[in-house]
């Protein structure tokens, strides 16, 4: 979960770079990132593709960040949605956001295509997502695109080209894990994973 919110947080500091990455550039983004950022594409099975969004200038701060989630009904999203908030509310204070607001479509598309389409009349300067459809949600993101606001997934991808989607590198996060249970294990363990 911790590198979900890292790589969504990466995302969205890359989202709002003033500079433009151009396509042919995908490896240059990547190889300027901090080597903490940069480790979480090492090995990673997705392809990094071009985005949409490489002429991208973010509005002025403060930004109202909205985050569409397509259920809360179990501790893990529950977790990562108080996770973000914990981060977001760390820009609040800084002056970077103005606020933070958080929908809940309890595995209805129809309802989250709805509540992005009210984040959207609501200006909300950025919308992360935790999809509920690949492919439902396409019409709503390319009205967000169309009025200036990026939409980044996490932990679920849209076919909208519109969209950044953020996957997790379960290799690198495979890797990590066992790494530190290496460590907290020395001399060997029975581990069910």
């Amino acid at each position: 979960m911790t590198g979900m919110i890292r790589g969504l947080l990466a995302a969205t500091a890359l989202a709002s770079l003033a500079t433009t990455a151009f396509a042919q550039d995908v490896q240059g983004v990547i190889g300027g990132l901090p080597t903490e950022l940069k480790a979480q594409y090492d090995g990673a099975p997705q392809k990094v593709l071009p985005s949409a969004w490489d002429n991208f200038t973010a509005p002025p701060k403060p930004w109202k960040w909205c985050h569409s989630e397509s259920y809360q009904g179990n501790p893990w999203r529950v977790t990562v949605t108080k996770e973000l908030k914990r981060l977001v509310d760390g820009l609040i204070a800084d002056g970077t956001v103005s606020s933070f607001e958080v929908s809940d479509s309890n595995n209805d598309a129809s309802q989250q295509i709805n509540q992005i389409r009210a984040f959207i009349d609501k200006k909300c300067s950025i919308i992360t997502s935790i999809p509920g459809s690949a492919t439902a949600l396409d019409d709503a993101i390319d009205a967000a695109a169309k009025a200036g606001i990026p939409f980044i997934t996490a932990a679920g991808s849209v076919t909208s080209p519109n969209a950044i989607n953020v996957d997790p590198n379960y290799a690198r996060w495979g890797y990590d894990m066992m790494t530190a249970i290496g460590k907290a294990q020395p001399d060997g363990a029975s581990i069910l994973l």
